[in-house]
C-alpha cells in the first residue's frame, strides 16, 4: 500500500510469511532535479501481525514518524494523530 506524505512516497506493503504479516516500510523521495540521487530508507520486520491492515498501519506510522524526525524542513505536527480506517488508534501491539 502506497501513500504520499510531504514529498515522500511511503510503501507500507507487508510481507506474508509463516502465516503472519510482517510490517515493512520503504520511504522514497525523488529530487525534482533529474541529476540528483533519489533518497530511500527501508525498515524491515518492524513487527508481525495476524491481520494485514495492522501491519500496514504500523509501517505507515513508522514512516511518518521517521520523516518528521529526520527531514529538517518538516514540523512534527502530524505524527501522533494517526488512526486506522476503522477509527481505532494505530497503537496496536504486535503479537
Amino acid at each position: 500500500m502506497k501513500y504520499e506524505y510531504r514529498g515522500w512516497v511511503i510503501d507500507a506493503t507487508p510481507e506474508f510469511s509463516l502465516g503472519q504479516f510482517f510490517a515493512h516500510a520503504r520511504i522514497v523521495r525523488a529530487s525534482p532535479d533529474d541529476d540528483a540521487d533519489t533518497e530511500m530508507h527501508i525498515a524491515r520486520n518492524l513487527a508481525w501481525f495476524e491481520y494485514e491492515d495492522e501491519a500496514i498501519e504500523l509501517a505507515h506510522q513508522w514512516a511518518i514518524e521517521w520523516i518528521d524526525a529526520h527531514d529538517d524542513s518538516l514540523a512534527s505536527t502530524e505524527a501522533g494523530s494517526l488512526t486506522r480506517q476503522d477509527g481505532l488508534p494505530v497503537n496496536t501491539p504486535a503479537r
